[in-house]
Parts: structure tokens; C-alpha cells; sequence
């Protein structure tokens, strides 16, 4: 053991003076680089998060689909009241839609989620990471407050939520619409009848709102 302790220093020596010998600025310039390199993102890392928050957008949605459609039935119903709570209003869409109903707009739902989560992962992770090595420049140890953090999560939240939000329009005219009297046949169809009698204008109706709501 003691002549592996003092065997350490002397490699260290010898591997330093044939550095300062011929290779002085390789390794500071590969330092550099590499810490450069941290500062964002690699290839590798972003599609791994735009992977894994896409997968995790698509699961989670799906599982809590008929919820989420139960909820605007909810919101947009008028005095009559059709649906009054969870497990009556789950029945009522059940025997007026039958179970594929239960999941109307759910495709669509995925569509946007799945690239909606996708970029909020992945600002996220690349905000925290510009966030706290700009922390370490100027003196500090680059650990994230909660405000700090808050504050990368409102931004990614902000600019995925924008980067998805006429999709998410639309899905939420599809998901409203019952089978008896579907106004729209899809993705597609939806667009181009918003946009020919409302206006490009109307795939973002509702934006403010939806923005100062991203902070969650």
C-alpha cells in the first residue's frame, strides 16, 4: 500500500513534465472544450429528452383521457346540467358515446402533447443547465433555487405550450363535439374549417390565458 501511495505522485510528475515538454496547451484546451461542451446539450442528450418526454406525455394523457374530456363536457355545458360529477358524468359519456367515445380527441391529444412535452423537457433541462453555469461564472456554485427553477419551468412551459397551441384548439373543439352531431372529421378538417370562417387568427384564440398559466 505505501508503495502505491508514493508512486502516485511521481507518475503525476512525469506525465506533467512530458506534458510541459511537448503537449502544453492539449490538455487545458481539451478542459475547456469539455466544460464548454456541458454547457449545453449534446445530439444525444436532446433526443433523449424530446424521447423521454414525449413517451411520458403520451402515456400519462392517454391514461387520463376520458377525465380530461369529462372536464371540458363539464365546462362548456350549459343550465342543463348532463353531467354532474365524476362517476355520472363517466356513465353518461359511456351510453351517449360508447367507450371509443370516452376517448374521442385522444389521438389528437398525443399529437399535441407528445412534441409538447417533448420541448418542455428538454428547455427545461437545457435552461437549468445555461442557468447554472452562468451562476458558476460569476462566482457562484451553481445550484438552482426553487425560484430559479421556477423560473426555467415557466419558460419551458411557456415555449412549448406555443410551440403546440393551435393544436391544442383544435383538439379541444374536437373533443366537445358529441357523435350525434359532429361538426368535424379530424385534424384536418378542423383546421381548415376554423381558419376558412374564423380567420388564422382563431388558431391562437386564448393564448394570453394559457400563458399566464404556465408558471405550474
Amino acid at each position: 500500500m505505501q508503495a502505491a501511495i508514493e508512486t502516485g505522485p511521481v507518475q503525476d510528475q512525469q506525465s506533467g513534465s512530458s506534458s510541459s515538454s511537448g503537449g502544453v496547451t492539449s490538455a487545458p484546451s481539451m478542459a475547456s472544450g469539455s466544460k464548454q461542451d456541458k454547457r449545453s446539450l449534446t445530439w444525444s442528450q436532446i433526443s433523449k429528452s424530446l424521447l423521454a418526454g414525449g413517451v411520458a406525455g403520451a402515456v400519462s394523457r392517454t391514461a387520463v383521457a376520458p377525465l380530461e374530456r369529462l372536464k371540458i363536457l363539464m365546462q362548456i355545458q350549459g343550465n342543463e346540467k348532463v353531467y354532474n360529477g365524476v362517476w355520472q358524468g363517466t356513465v353518461q359519456m359511456f351510453r351517449t358515446d360508447g367507450l371509443k367515445g370516452m376517448f374521442k380527441g385522444n389521438g389528437l391529444n398525443c399529437i399535441r402533447i407528445i412534441p409538447n412535452q417533448a420541448i418542455k423537457f428538454m428547455t427545461y433541462e437545457q435552461l437549468s443547465r445555461k442557468i447554472s453555469h452562468y451562476l458558476i461564472d460569476n462566482g457562484g456554485d451553481g445550484k438552482l433555487t426553487p425560484a430559479l427553477r421556477l423560473t426555467a419551468g415557466a419558460g419551458a412551459g411557456i415555449i412549448g405550450m406555443s410551440a403546440t397551441y393551435p393544436m391544442d384548439m383544435v383538439r379541444g373543439r374536437i373533443t366537445i363535439q358529441e357523435a350525434s352531431n359532429a361538426q368535424y372529421r379530424g385534424l384536418l378538417h378542423a383546421t381548415g374549417c376554423i381558419i376558412r370562417e374564423e380567420g388564422v387568427l382563431a388558431l391562437w384564440r386564448g393564448w394570453l390565458p394559457s400563458g399566464r398559466g404556465t408558471p405550474y
